[in-house]
């Protein structure tokens, strides 16, 4: 897995490219000139440079530059001009004119040859769960053993594949990544395995596998839950004898790999159901690292938030934010379907978009697009402060007006039912505002259920108003009404 910038349009017959690297694991930036390829460069890391037509630089110069100025980033050259092969510079390599494989199988050779050991790779926390992981870490990467890596999606198993690798004796070797749920069978077994000239149609010349890559180094199967089964015995044997034959090929490969495998799926059950073979499954279950979800380990959370701020601020250049009390609380008591990838990219979300400041509640909460009276898991704050009441009655009341509104939606729009048929009574008068829609059920019609709604409204009001200091344009304002619907509302409740 790189990190690639590609500048500059590249020929039409390499439009595919660089979808078929990003299914490879790649991640790719693309820019348009050569300017602002060289500002990326020197604010972010990459590995690689992959040039076509800039439209303000010449595509040589621009990669000899490159290579001048930052000597670590290798650069390649791709233009819409037949060459035929793939020529070695001194300062870029030239690939123009050839087929998307050809290409692809290059650059992973430059990054399999060029890749340093990843930096960054940091597990955040204080809670029990995670010192048990980072002293398993400590324990195990000097080894050679396969390590098995659980958990949910989003929990941070490449992560924790980086470190193995990063702590091991192979870190000065390269560490390659493949993400086995995103290529189709034959593919990932090329991807795996390689394959010989003329093996299938497309294959023009021979390819390396991903294990040849790896040699001396770490190779991380993310998904191996998703490997199709005939791939599965090719891997088991490659475990068992660090031999293989690419696709096509009649003759053994051998390769010195340490693996590391993860999953979010149960490998047992695939085992029972007759998905996975049982004898991989124990080859793979050497040493086994479960990673909890983010929900089980909350303690966690300020520390990440606090680390995922600095972070991200840093790349980014901006001034860092700073989560209230009553956020962190709301945060620590979120229920976090995506984990900590979920986590990172909130906080991205707030660092880009408020630039700086106190985050509050209320900000949290509507980037998350969570309703608290259907949410799995209520955010109450925690410790409740006078702020953070008001903004749960706030946004209380937002969802109770909104599920009045579906209500009343639902029986306008098919009548209400009932044993005899449709009631021919005429629904409860309702009153719409420009700037609010919000239903309107006289009490006397209204049951328990109503009145609690009711309580719930004038509470709001009465919070929005202290707020204020009695203004009731500002108080208008904060509860998201109409200052003429505020002033019948105060006249219906007596609150003037």
């Amino acid at each position: 897995m790189g990190i690639l910038v590609l500048v500059g349009e590249i020929p039409p017959r390499n439009r595919d490219l660089p979808d078929n690297l990003r299914a490879l694991g790649d991640s790719i930036t693309q820019l348009p000139t050569g300017e602002e390829t060289l500002r990326h460069l020197k604010e972010d890391r990459a590995d690689l440079v992959i040039v076509g037509n800039p439209t303000d630089v010449s595509p040589r110069s621009f990669l000899q530059t490159v290579r001048r100025r930052l000597p670590g980033i290798e650069g390649v050259l791709l233009l819409d001009s037949p060459k035929g092969s793939a020529p070695q510079r001194d300062d870029y390599l030239d690939l123009s004119g050839l087929p998307d494989q050809e290409i692809i199988d290059a650059i992973h050779g430059l990054l399999s040859r060029t890749e340093s050991p990843r930096t960054g790779a940091n597990l955040i926390g204080v809670s029990e769960a995670m010192e048990q992981i980072r002293q398993t870490i400590r324990q195990v990467a000097p080894t050679t053993m396969t390590v098995l890596i659980t958990g949910d999606s989003g929990t941070g198993k490449e992560v924790v594949a980086q470190l193995l690798h990063e702590q091991s004796k192979r870190s000065k070797s390269a560490f390659i990544a493949v993400n086995c749920a995103a290529l189709p069978e034959g593919v990932l077994e090329s991807e795996l395995f390689g394959h010989e000239k003329g093996a299938f149609t497309g294959a023009t010349a021979r390819r390396q596998g991903r294990f040849e890559l790896a040699h001396k180094g770490t190779l991380f199967l993310d998904e191996i839950g998703d490997m199709p089964v005939q791939t599965q015995a090719k891997l088991l044997r490659v475990l068992e004898e660090k031999r293989f034959l690419r696709v096509g090929g009649v003759r053994d490969v051998t390769a010195d790999v340490r693996l590391i495998a993860a999953t979010n799926s149960d490998l047992e059950a695939g085992v029972e159901g007759g998905s996975f073979r049982k004898d991989l499954y124990y080859r793979l279950n050497v040493i086994n690292i479960h990673l909890p979800p983010l929900h089980e380990k909350r303690e966690d959370i300020p520390e990440l938030v606090e680390w995922f701020v600095d972070k991200i601020s840093r790349e980014h250049s901006l001034p860092p934010v700073r989560f209230s009390q009553e956020a962190l609380g709301y945060l620590s008591e979120y229920h976090w379907p995506g984990n900590v990838r979920q986590l990172r990219n909130l906080i991205e979300k707030i660092v880009i978009l408020q630039r700086g400041g106190e985050v509050g509640i209320s900000r949290v909460s509507s980037l998350l697009g969570e309703r608290f009276s259907r949410s799995k898991n209520l955010p109450i704050p925690a410790p409740m402060g006078q702020q953070a009441e008001r903004e749960l009655i706030y946004q209380t009341l937002l969802a109770i007006r909104q599920e009045l509104n579906d209500l009343r939606q639902a029986i306008t729009g098919s009548g209400t039912q009932m044993a005899g048929g449709i009631d021919p009574r005429p629904p409860p008068p309702t009153e719409y505002h420009a700037d609010a829609e919000l239903v309107e059920i006289p009490e006397e019609e209204a049951g328990d259920s109503m009145r609690t709604a009711a309580d719930f409204e004038k509470e709001g009001i009465r919070q929005a108003l202290s707020e204020a200091d009695g203004n009731r344009k500002q108080a208008a304002r904060i509860l998201g009404i109409g200052e003429r619907t505020l002033y019948r509302k105060l006249k219906r409740y007596n609150l003037n």
